[in-house]
């Protein structure tokens, strides 16, 4: 017959085994945050290439306080598929830097693999921060799957822009004036939000917007550097755009009896073309043709 004090010895060695077997669980599959650190030195390169493929997370970009680098960054990841992988090297006087995660698939669902769905919460932990260089002109492509984008230009010398974000939600900033001319900005926009403040400063000659589910709020807030020409393509998604009143808008339209164009203080001077009142008076002005299936254009101003 089995005593009380061996009956409880057992039950405590049982719950013992099974502390022990959840600990070694846990050990096993736990993943710990892996912060990384990645500088790359400047060695005299005239000008930068930029790519960027950021699957899943957080991606904040900004201008470095130091000339002696051409990147410096902070790379936090959780688990072992957001990896960072840092490839660069020098041609001639052009750097090309290439920033990419381990598991990032160009094919797949705004570049998520199947074994990301879920992981929703990781995003905060799977974090880059990258400063580049004040002093070299550079050419930003910049991809992004899932998560947040904040992307600070403001006295980088962007001189390309190519952004293209699947369900990302992400602000665009220029704060003040910028040193070269972007050739051309372009922005893809799934289902995601977002949010380009201080264009008038980014001194854009193309500008290319494509909307698809989300929304994309473009402020020209700033002093323009020149005129713009541009193209707003827009599919369920929705489009606010924001100009100064000095600046002059003309507007080529195409659209269907279900989409939806919203325009203040404009003339039709032709069929499907419109011109803001002040349109003889400004010096700067902004040709957009506008093309909108069963989304929305809205344009305001900005005082």
């Amino acid at each position: 017959m089995i005593n009380e004090d061996d009956k409880y010895k057992r039950v405590g060695m049982r719950v013992k085994a099974l502390l022990v077997a959840v600990i070694l669980f846990a050990r096993l599959y736990a993943e710990d945050l892996t912060v990384e650190q990645h500088n790359i030195s400047y060695k005299g390169e005239k000008e930068l290439n930029v790519n960027i493929e950021f699957g899943f997370g957080r991606l904040d970009l900004m201008s470095s306080n130091s000339n002696d680098y051409i990147l410096e960054s902070e790379m936090s990841y959780l688990r072992k598929r957001y990896k960072p992988i840092i490839e660069y090297k020098k041609l001639g006087g052009v750097g090309k830097l290439h920033l990419y995660t381990e598991k990032f698939e160009k094919g797949s669902f705004f570049g998520l693999g199947k074994k990301d769905k879920g992981y929703s919460g990781d995003v905060e932990k799977n974090h880059w921060k990258l400063k580049f260089n004040r002093i070299l002109p550079t050419a930003f492509d910049i991809d992004l799957g899932l998560g947040k984008g904040n992307l600070d230009f403001t006295d980088l010398r962007a001189n390309d822009l190519s952004l293209e974000c699947g369900m990302s939600d992400v602000t665009i900033e220029f704060g003040k004036e910028n040193e070269e001319e972007i050739r051309s900005l372009s922005i893809e926009s799934g289902l995601g939000s977002v949010e380009a403040n201080g264009l008038g400063y980014a001194n854009i000659a193309r500008l290319d917007v494509e909307c698809g589910l989300g929304s994309v709020n473009l402020r020209f807030d700033g002093d323009l550097q020149q005129n713009i020409k541009g193209k707003v393509t827009v599919g369920l998604g929705s489009v606010e755009i924001s100009v100064p009143k000095n600046v002059g808008v003309e507007i080529e339209a195409e659209r269907s009896f279900l989409s939806s164009l919203n325009l203040d203080d404009f003339d039709e001077i032709d069929k499907d073309i419109y011109r803001s009142e002040n349109w003889k008076e400004a010096e700067r002005k902004i040709y957009l043709a506008v093309e909108i299936g069963l989304g929305s254009v809205d344009i305001d101003w900005i005082d």
